[in-house]
């Protein structure tokens, strides 16, 4: 296959996959860094603290948050780098500690509230009179089909695998946002070394 005709066929899977098309799909998908807070925007007050550590100055003026030399935008970057990297850790250890809300198989929230004694009462009363019920043995797989059902829509189930894909999306984003404060730092340590060195 040519170069020309790779090309060609990337660019038409690439027109395929636009992301979400109806509002719900992008409502979901514009939420998606509010849900554990690890992608989230960083904190301005968070920033200015870092920035404090970094240039060694308990006092940061507005002029420091809007920098105008190549040294104050490393150092802004550095201290950016710093809140996002806090960010990711508490998120995933959130979720490994059990306190992150699940994330559930489906995003629809049940359609029978959890508790309702009633409910449970009436299914209750539903599989004994299934058991004693004269019927074909296609009737009774559809009743205890409709059944079960039921209990679903009650209690929607955790997904294992929604769970794990959950995890190693945290421990992606806390992988990436190490890898920003590394260059971050690297960037700001080497401006740092060439304003001391002697001219």
């Amino acid at each position: 296959m040519t170069s020309d005709r790779i090309t060609a066929r990337n660019r038409a899977n690439a027109r395929k996959s636009t992301g979400p098309k109806t509002k719900h799909g992008k409502d979901i998908s514009a939420g998606n860094a509010r849900r554990h807070g690890a992608t989230a925007r960083p904190d301005p007050e968070s920033i200015a603290a870092w920035l404090g550590i970094i240039l060694d100055r308990p006092d940061i003026t507005i002029k420091d948050l809007l920098p105008s030399d190549e040294a104050g935008y490393r150092a802004l970057a550095l201290a950016e780098a710093e809140v996002k990297i806090v960010a990711a850790e508490r998120a995933l250890l959130e979720f490994e500690a059990g306190l992150a809300p699940p994330r559930l198989k489906s995003r629809k929230p049940p359609l029978i509230p959890k508790e309702d004694p009633d409910l449970d009462n009436i299914v209750n009363l539903m599989k004994e009179k299934l058991k004693t019920e004269e019927c074909t043995k296609a009737e009774r797989r559809k009743a205890e089909a409709a059944l079960k059902t039921l209990a679903r829509m009650r209690a929607p189930r955790v997904s294992y695998y929604s769970q794990n894909g959950h995890h190693r999306l945290l421990r992606r984003y806390l992988s990436e946002a190490r890898s920003k404060r590394r260059k971050a730092f690297e960037a700001w340590a080497a401006m740092t070394t060439s304003e001391e060195a002697p001219r």
